[in-house]
């Protein structure tokens, strides 16, 4: 996963820049969760993978759904995409332009995962550590529950990772004590 995201990110800074300049945010966003869907499928990926297959019928299969944007433009996007043989990417292409659209819109993602369900109260108390931490934005707040973190949190976002459970401090431990 970190490998896609890493092949991802150059192109979904790319394809930002085009789509805030041409102000089609919204519609990159669509095609590319339509691309996605498309390479998500079997059939597609059989096709895409076949090394038999021209680059050209690649690129023609991708553009045959259908998207508001600018068509030259998606082209040569696909096109680069089939030539460099990165359309596996798509989804974290479509899940980074996505936090870029959300990031110039003031939106911070978080993703706080407990060990245990947090009460309201202990909701609203990270809420509020996130919201000073992260001031002038606004957060929007995910949870989720992972028993072998064993106690204490890991907060998400992007690429910064806080990692505050019991889990995460027994593992520090173990490699300090190993060096």
């Amino acid at each position: 996963m970190a490998d896609l995201i890493t092949v991802a990110r150059p192109y979904a800074e790319a394809l930002y820049g085009l789509a805030k300049q041409s102000g089609q945010q919204q519609a990159w966003a669509e095609s590319l969760q339509v691309l996605t869907a498309m390479v998500a499928d079997k059939q597609a990926q059989a096709f895409l993978n076949d090394p038999e297959r021209p680059e050209a019928d690649k690129v023609a299969l991708l553009a045959a759904a259908p998207v508001t944007v600018e068509q030259s433009a998606w082209q040569s996007f696909l096109g680069l995409l089939t030539h460099n043989d990165r359309w596996a990417a798509a989804a974290e292409i479509a899940q980074l332009f996505d936090e870029a659209v959300r990031h110039d819109e003031g939106i911070v993602d978080v993703l706080v995962t407990s060990a245990v369900a947090m009460d309201a109260q202990q909701k609203g108390a990270v809420q509020a550590a996130l919201e000073q931490r992260f001031s002038g934005r606004q957060v929007a707040f995910r949870e989720s529950v992972d028993a072998s973190l064993i106690g204490g949190l890991v907060i998400h976002t992007g690429d910064l990772t806080i990692d505050a459970s019991v889990r995460g401090q027994v593992q520090q431990l173990a490699r300090t004590l190993r060096s």
